[in-house]
């Protein structure tokens, strides 16, 4: 979440093995363009470049947490420190999570996210800034190869933000493993820009060596499971040169239910399709592709805009000022506050309508130190006021939009009252959920209500809590926002869980 500053053993498991080959395959083919794309095998697909699969990415790559407490620097919590000394020298991945994870709390519901974050950011919501209790050793001999599908450059959606916002979190909680985020912020200062986050996600993946994992540009158009290969008349070629990992595996071992998962899809440079063929895929898209609906009539009116970048691109062109209709905001979260900032900034009159009342505990500005964030702490004190004290501003508490008329006429419902509202522009902030249209039904039956779409708050993507795999689909994994993680120092955890499983499903062939 971001705030608007304002303004092998042997040899590695690898792909030594290049392709299925195809003999009278309709499922293969089904969304193949017509240069019939030569599917290509791997381990692991990861659909998503963020924070998260970054981390992953790491992890695969042979990568190992340690715990690096001893009898001389303990970990706050007693009960974990006796929990990590029982086996010293054994990475995290190769332990019980459910037994080290027991008891934690914090602010993530999944167990083992809040395991990593205690390691890696000791009492860090008691404002210490611990050093970690984490140490990595790499080894060569356990990395797992797969691939990493990202419509950007590494870092996902942080990538595309105004690089001169400042991240809501503290720098150090923006940081990945075994690499500090503060050697590239100023001197003195808690929060990073959002360019400094971004350029540091991109310097990771290069210091890390991790440059050959990831395919940037790719965009995925389909995921669906298919019959394994003699179910469809495909050869497997891992016979002839199966992959390592302590002992020889064949590709066909690693299926389970007689299925494997095909990815297709397209490179937005070279308009190239692509298709893989796995046993194993990893949702890691972010939670704020596809804006969520008022579900009111006249809400696709091109005057209405659900995009913070799209609104302030608008207050960049001059066609607004302070003459002008109001613009209509409608949220009570963030981007909603950093559109009020922005429009301010510009003299433009503003009404601001939300649901809750401004005594609502659950806002996230009274969840705020106005210390460390003073100018969400004057928007919330601009909408309890509700703009007697503030000339270009109104607030409009517990009040919903009932319908938009074509003349740029807002009807808005209160408590007590209802009326009609002249504006210039409507801004809809009211979250957004994620894009999972390439999956089947677009993802439906993935979350915990199975009949509505996955969002990062309310119906996240149903999985096991100490693997990550979804409850619904063996081999499908999920991390992130996808699981209700929207902060990435608790989005790194679920890379912890499905390194883990994924290690052990092919230790165990």
């Amino acid at each position: 979440m971001v705030v608007q500053k304002r303004f092998q053993r042997r040899r590695s498991y690898s792909s030594s093995l290049t392709s299925y080959e195809t003999v009278d395959s309709p499922r293969i083919r089904a969304n193949s363009t017509s240069d019939q794309v030569k599917p290509e095998i791997k381990p692991v697909v990861v659909i998503g470049n963020g924070p998260s699969a970054i981390t992953l990415s790491f992890m695969l790559s042979g990568w190992r947490p340690y715990y690096n407490g001893s009898l001389q620097r303990n970990h706050p919590n007693e009960f974990l420190h006796a929990r990590l000394m029982e086996n010293p020298g054994m990475s995290l991945v190769d332990q019980n999570l459910e037994f080290l994870s027991e008891g934690l709390i914090g602010r993530s519901k999944n167990p083992v996210s809040l395991l990593f974050d205690s390691l890696q950011h000791p009492n860090a919501d008691f404002g210490e800034d611990t050093p970690s209790f984490l140490s990595w050793k790499y080894h060569p001999e356990v990395a797992i190869d797969h691939v990493v599908l990202g419509k950007g450059p590494p870092g996902g959606s942080w990538q595309a933000m105004d690089g001169h916002i400042l991240t809501i979190s503290l720098g150090s909680w923006m940081e990945l493993p075994d690499l500090p985020l503060r050697d590239s912020m100023k001197s003195g200062d808690s929060r990073a820009s959002v360019s400094t986050v971004a350029n540091y996600y991109s310097n990771y993946v290069e210091r890390k060596g991790l440059r050959k994992y990831f395919k940037n540009g790719n965009f995925v158009t389909s995921v669906r499971k298919v019959l394994r290969p003699e179910a469809t008349n495909v050869r497997c070629l891992a016979c002839e040169e199966p992959y390592f990992f302590g002992r020889e595996i064949h590709l066909c071992e690693l299926l389970t239910n007689n299925q494997i998962w095909e990815v297709h899809g397209f490179s937005e440079q070279t308009k190239k399709s692509f298709c893989y063929l796995t046993p194993n895929v990893v949702l890691a898209v972010g939670g704020n592709d596809i804006p969520n609906s008022l579900r009111v009539s006249g809400e696709n009116s091109p005057f209405v805009l659900k995009s913070l970048n799209t609104f302030e691109q608008l207050l960049d062109s001059g066609e607004l000022n302070d003459k002008s209709d109001p613009v209509l905001i409608v949220g009570a979260g963030l981007s909603a506050a950093d559109a009020v900032i922005a429009a301010r900034h510009y003299s433009i009159p503003v009404i601001h309508s939300f649901r809750r009342g401004v005594a609502d505990p659950a806002l996230i500005f009274r969840q705020l130190p106005p210390t460390m964030y003073p100018e969400y702490h004057k928007v919330y004190q601009m909408m309890v006021d509700g703009g007697e004290n503030y000339p270009g501003y109104r607030s409009l508490p517990q009040h919903e939009v009932v319908k938009i008329l074509p003349e740029k006429t807002v009807l808005v419902q209160g408590p007590l009252s209802s009326g009609k509202i002249k504006v210039s522009y409507v801004i809809l902030l009211i979250g957004s959920r994620p894009n999972l249209n390439f999956m089947p039904k677009s993802g439906l039956g993935l979350g915990f209500i199975p009949d509505a779409y996955v969002t990062t708050m309310g119906n996240s993507v149903a999985v096991d809590c100490f693997s990550m795999e979804c409850v619904t689909q063996q081999g499908l994994y999920a991390m992130g926002p996808l699981i209700g993680d929207n902060f990435v120092r608790f989005a790194q955890g679920s890379a912890l869980s499905i390194a883990q499983s994924i290690s052990r499903r092919i230790s165990k062939v």
